[in-house]
């Protein structure tokens, strides 16, 4: 009987040592997906004059190209497009800061290289089940 106890305690010990060893490598992931957190929100377009001196009308962006980076990274993470109304959702997201953008007409220029700029939204998620949504983006069309 005294033997089965002192194999019991090695037994102990040993499973408190693996998940001493397991915890320390448990910290909270970065921004990115797997969580269960969501960025929501909605783009509408300003359709100017070929001038871009008057808007004509304003309406929901619909099935435009939205992009999402996680953190710091300098290339994004995931994109979709939205919906008939404008609206978009990025689920399934950890802790931590987002940058949320679209691309903008924008009025050509002698100095301009393009005819569009990126228009974004930084964001954090703070907590585990956070649902954040987002101000309107504006685009240019």
């Amino acid at each position: 009987m005294l033997n089965r106890r002192k194999h019991w305690g090695a037994w102990v010990k040993g499973l408190a040592c693996l998940g001493l060893l397991m915890g320390m490598g448990c910290s909270e992931p970065g921004p990115g997906e797997g969580g269960y957190a969501s960025i929501q929100g909605v783009v509408m377009v300003e359709d100017w004059n070929s001038t871009f001196t008057t808007i004509l009308s304003r309406y929901p962006a619909m099935d435009e190209r939205i992009y999402l980076v996680y953190g710091d990274d300098p290339v994004p993470g995931t994109d979709l497009r939205t919906s008939y109304n404008g609206a978009y959702r990025f689920s399934y997201l950890h802790t931590g800061r987002y940058r949320v953008y679209t691309y903008s007409d924008r009025f050509p220029t002698s100095g301009n290289t393009s005819n569009q700029e990126p228009v974004w939204l930084d964001v954090e998620i703070q907590s585990r089940r956070e649902q954040v949504q987002l101000d309107t983006l504006w685009i240019k069309k």
